[in-house]
């Protein structure tokens, strides 16, 4: 339970099964042997991100299962994480797992993500939270710290994209607010659930807004609709826009 303005916070059954994934996810990242399932795969040791992969596409044609990619690339928490162009690590016999630092630098990410979420669904806001439980302040500013993972008001950060929706070669401006500040980022474009493409480098601000011009590029005909990704170059965090509404192709 967390203290939320006086009120002790009883999580809703539901709400709890919902968290349980992820956090069954995190036992097996941290809690698992030294080694990796003793698992071989038809792509070798490695792979690259085709634009729209998803995990299942490429657990199917690499004959290994979704977990099993998870476990070997801790940073990645589904299929929306994937990056067009990345190369993913892939589970072989007796390969090592990852480093401690990155299985603890992804659970503190999660850590910061599940945080979000509770302020929200009782609504409060993730400092008010923070302010009055202050041991668990003092336990995720320390671990953030000392892995040099970015603030948790990224998790309350917004992309919006402006208009929200057009044909391929449509400019699109994409704004942000809740970015960290004055550091480089790489703008992404996929459809929702599957790896992205990186379109654009920007810089943002002093106070941690971001404003980019970007033209919507013609192989995004290909789908319905698309987001707007921006991400840390570390690729340690990263926000999405609502979806844009593809009406066509340019003419």
């Amino acid at each position: 339970m967390y203290d939320v303005g006086g009120a002790a916070i009883i999580v809703r059954k539901t709400r709890m099964r919902q968290r349980l994934v992820p956090l069954l996810a995190l036992v097996l990242t941290l809690g698992g042997s030294p080694a990796l399932a003793q698992t071989s795969t038809e792509c070798g040791s490695s792979i690259v991100v085709r634009r729209a992969d998803t995990l299942s596409s490429i657990a199917e044609r690499c004959n290994v299962s979704e977990l099993d990619i998870l476990r070997a690339n801790p940073r990645i928490r589904g299929s929306a994480d994937l990056v067009a162009g990345q190369e993913l690590r892939l589970p072989e016999e007796g390969s090592p797992s990852a480093s401690t630092a990155e299985r603890l630098g992804s659970a503190a990410r999660e850590a910061g993500d599940a945080l979000a979420d509770i302020a929200r669904d009782f609504g409060s806001s993730v400092e008010d939270l923070l302010r009055k439980n202050p041991d668990l302040h003092e336990r995720l500013r320390r671990l953030g710290g000392e892995l040099d993972i970015p603030s948790l008001d990224v998790s309350k950060a917004q992309v919006s994209v402006t208009p929200e929706e057009g044909a391929t070669g449509t400019p699109v401006t994409v704004s942000a607010v809740g970015l960290p500040k004055n550091v480089p980022v790489r703008i992404g474009l996929g459809a929702p659930r599957s790896a992205y493409e990186i379109v654009a480098d920007a810089r943002t601000s002093a106070d941690g807004t971001l404003q980019v011009n970007v033209e919507i590029p013609d192989w995004a005909g290909e789908e319905d609709r698309v987001v707007f990704v921006v991400e840390g170059r570390e690729r340690n965090w990263n926000v999405r826009s609502e979806p844009f509404r593809i009406t066509g192709m340019k003419l």
